[in-house]
């Protein structure tokens, strides 16, 4: 307990540069990737419970396509990815998020705070309804069982502050006209102080929900289906606003959310770069496929017809080019690369 307990200290103590989570995991190319990045990256929210419950091998999984993200990154720099309309309106896209993630990593490191005495609770719980626990893996699970709740708190009020500081409303008359008849794309639906959620834009929020976009006009003649997307538009804009109000513009903290968001985008658009050269699925391709894995395709006792499977196998196929393309790519990037891994701190991450 004593040796859990002085790591969950370690993890939750005050973010400084001591702070583990600070620490440099690996740098590629002698751009760094921390611990804190590395936690997130395996789900944990803030990056401030310790991974040491996640399988060794998990976890070099996980380094080896973050250092595979860093390689796509620069390599979409290089080729000047990051000087095109794409990159530039994916950007646009995002800043709303950019700012909410930096609200919420601000108050997090402000108030995000796990004690001994927390952990020690919890996991005493835990060992009560599992008696097969160690008393290490019951601090783990009680360290993060602590934090989430402590994350969701600090998230649950955060939209609270907000919308009592920028509230939202809907216009309900509006709303109700959906359906019925009519609704141009520039009626308004709904407002957060000066800004205003038309139609229009509520359309082409549910046509990034949809699957393809498929369904998305027909569900836009809902009216209850758009009010949750309006809420949720409110709860966003809400916070946006609220965000800019808490002195991050120019803070590190605003910085590092940028260029992770920046990153990712870069990432998208050098892997869709490297898939364009797969090359198409021939008809040959298919029906060696179809040939090959025969007994798959059965159904009732009966040989289902290579017409009604066609575009299933040329889908299937058309990924896997896609995916060996990709690892080729990032391989060849890797041996021109300088890489370095700090297992000790992988070790303890």
């Amino acid at each position: 307990m004593a040796l859990a307990l002085a790591a969950v200290a370690l993890v939750f103590g005050a973010c400084s540069s001591k702070d583990i989570r600070n620490e440099s995991v690996a740098t590629v190319n002698g751009e760094e990737i921390r611990v804190e990045e590395l936690r997130e990256f395996l789900g944990f929210r803030g990056g401030a419970t310790p991974a040491a419950g996640i399988p060794a091998e998990k976890r070099k999984e996980a380094l080896d396509r973050l250092i595979a993200g860093r390689l796509l990154a620069q390599d979409a720099r290089a080729g000047g990815l990051d000087n095109t309309a794409a990159f530039r309106e994916a950007v646009a896209q995002n800043e709303q998020g950019v700012w909410i993630a930096a609200l919420f990593r601000k108050e997090v490191a402000a108030k995000l705070k796990v004690t001994d005495d927390e952990v020690k609770a919890e996991a005493k719980k835990l060992r009560a309804a599992d008696n097969s626990l160690s008393g290490g893996e019951a601090d783990l699970r009680a360290a993060r069982a602590v934090s989430e709740a402590q994350l969701g708190k600090i998230e649950q009020d955060l939209v609270a502050a907000a919308k009592k500081e920028f509230p939202g409303t809907i216009d309900r008359e509006m709303l109700q006209k959906i359906g019925k008849g009519k609704v141009p794309d520039n009626a308004v639906l709904a407002s957060v102080g000066p800004s205003r959620i038309t139609y229009g834009e509520t359309m082409r929020t549910l046509q990034t929900m949809v699957p393809g976009g498929h369904g998305a006009a027909e569900i836009a003649q809902n009216p209850a289906m758009v009010e949750r997307v309006l809420e949720r538009e409110i709860t966003g804009r809400s916070l946006e606003a609220y965000a800019r109000k808490q002195g991050l513009d120019g803070s590190e903290t605003l910085k590092y959310v940028r260029r992770d968001m920046e990153r990712s985008i870069l990432i998208n658009l050098a892997a869709a770069r490297a898939v364009s050269g797969a090359g198409q699925v021939t008809d040959k391709e298919i029906a060696d496929a179809y040939a090959e894995h025969a007994q798959t395709f059965v159904r009732d006792g009966k040989k289902i017809p290579l017409s009604q499977v066609k575009e299933q196998i040329r889908q299937f196929l058309q990924n896997g080019k896609q995916r060996k393309a990709l690892e080729d790519h990032i391989a060849g990037l890797k041996k021109n690369a300088k890489i370095s891994v700090h297992e000790d701190v992988l070790a303890k991450a």
